[in-house]
């Protein structure tokens, strides 16, 4: 039997929207919170999402802008909880929600690395053994020990990928980290990600626009539409 990696459970997420902040409008909310009134300036970014994934398996999450799919992979990485709904998962998590995410600007992309590490749990001697790896896939050997803040968005987006691919973690997810970086970095990418499942089985969970590169990686697509699975 395979072994569930994830299981998704009728999330749901819902935002407060608030006015301009006048007087006046702050002090009908607090009227209508104190009469316990419903309060009709909610937003639903996700309603009732559920799934479920094995390890080894690659899954798509797409869906126009707007969709909910950025909201649905700070859940998954536990960045933002649900208003509604589980997520039971098994084993650690790197998540790479946007270029850079999880760097401190003022390290250098050494000192990043042992950030990211330390963060997932990994020791000191674990973290040193991956660093040369990370590091040639990355092509950044000359620029490795100056602060992150000098990077360009490719460097950045290399450095954070290859981080997040060769560190010690279950699940891997990646929010249109595919968007940056030259056409052979993205083959690269692509290689890595599949070698990654294949031969180590970690699971993958993957924001992409791009039809060809949801191909060349996934084996399993949930399409949103206004926080609805579809």
């Amino acid at each position: 039997m395979s072994e569930v990696i994830l299981k998704v459970r009728n999330v749901s997420k819902c935002y407060n929207l608030y006015n301009s902040g006048s007087i006046s409008g702050d002090l009908s909310k607090w009227i209508s919170s104190r009469r316990y009134e419903k309060n009709t300036n909610e937003f639903w970014a996700l309603r009732e999402i559920s799934f479920d994934l094995i390890k080894g398996d690659r899954l798509a999450v797409t869906g126009d802008n707007g969709a909910g799919k950025s909201t649905l992979l700070k859940i998954l990485s536990k960045i933002t909880r649900p208003t509604g709904g589980s997520v039971i998962g098994r084993g650690r998590i790197t998540s790479m929600l946007e270029v850079g995410t999880g760097f401190h600007p003022e390290l250098s992309g050494i000192e990043n690395i042992y950030l990211n590490g330390a963060m997932l749990g990994m020791s000191k001697q674990d973290i040193k053994l991956k660093v040369d790896e990370i590091v040639d896939f990355a092509q950044i050997i000359n620029q490795v020990n100056n602060p992150v803040k000098l990077y360009s968005s490719g460097m950045y987006m290399r450095l954070a990928f290859a981080t997040a691919a060769h560190l010690q973690s279950e699940t891997i997810i990646m929010d249109e980290v595919l968007a940056v970086g030259d056409q052979q970095f993205k083959e690269k990418c692509i290689k890595k990600l599949n070698e990654l499942s294949s031969e180590f089985g970690k699971t993958i969970i993957l924001v992409s626009h791009e039809r060809e590169h949801i191909q060349s990686i996934c084996n399993k697509e949930i399409r949103l539409c206004k926080g609805l699975m579809i």
